[in-house]
């Protein structure tokens, strides 16, 4: 499947689309960022456009979305999935694939190897198939869903974190099997590991698979993994998986700091 290429609308475009699609509170962009991402923080797309916009060291404020009444993108009427972002001049984009092609616009690579036809194909692979296995190998019980939820205490007000910590956690949990029959999975940490085995091939000696510094297959692959952040399989990976975990460290030190604006 190959990644989604179609760049973004001219802002006038966007910003029509807009008026039919979204409310008037559409959430402003801060002074000294680009754009404003909302987003989940075990979500491996919002994870993508953030190691997206850190390797182009292109500025981004961050908002963090109820999971539960998803108010604060109450402004999109039309899509009610993260990751949404919206830019400095008013244009509103949404779907992983579509925003970091909106970033790329912004921020042109420097080489146009990084956006290579071969490394948008690995991009794709990382949103279709890698993606989904996150959710699965973070819920595999109600213990692990409130742990993977435990970011809301610092995220939303005490009732809404317990809310989200304990109810979120609930409705993750009866979800779980439902995923993985959905992806025909049986079981979800060796599914991880058989499509990391994937990922440990392709990059075979390299450093990275751009070679001698990431692209944009790596980008997200870094990206997507950053789902799992802090939790078991997160730790599984880096135990499972010594060749895959040496790649995430080298990524993590090539890319520049990201440049987070408050706002």
């Amino acid at each position: 499947m190959a990644l989604r290429s179609a760049m973004i609308a001219p802002p006038r475009v966007a910003i029509a689309l807009g008026r039919r699609q979204l409310s008037a509170a559409v959430p402003g962009v801060p002074a000294g960022a680009a754009l404003r991402l909302l987003g989940y923080q075990i979500c491996p797309f919002c994870h993508t456009v953030k190691s997206v916009a850190r390797h182009a060291s292109l500025p981004l404020a961050y908002t963090e979305v109820n999971p539960l009444t998803k108010k604060q993108i109450a402004f999109s009427t039309a899509h009610r999935k993260v990751p949404i972002a919206v830019f400095d001049d008013g244009a509103v984009v949404v779907e992983s694939a579509d925003v970091v092609d909106a970033v790329l616009a912004r921020a042109p690579p420097a080489s146009d190897a990084f956006a290579s036809a071969e490394a948008r194909t690995w991009a794709s692979w990382a949103l279709a198939e890698l993606a989904v296995m996150m959710y699965p190998n973070i819920t595999r019980s109600y213990a692990e869903c409130k742990l993977a939820l435990s970011y809301a205490d610092d995220a939303f007000s005490p009732f809404d974190a317990f809310l989200v910590k304990h109810v979120g956690a609930f409705g993750m949990s009866m979800a779980h099997g439902k995923i993985k029959q959905k992806y025909g999975i049986d079981d979800e940490r060796a599914a991880l590991m058989e499509k990391l085995a994937v990922w440990d091939a392709e990059l075979g000696d390299r450093d990275f698979r751009g070679g001698d510094a990431p692209d944009l297959g790596d980008v997200t692959v870094f990206g997507v993994l950053g789902a799992v952040g802090g939790l078991p399989a997160r730790e599984d990976v880096v135990r499972d998986s010594p060749k895959v975990a040496a790649w995430l460290a080298r990524v993590d030190a090539t890319l520049p700091p990201p440049v987070v604006v408050e706002g």
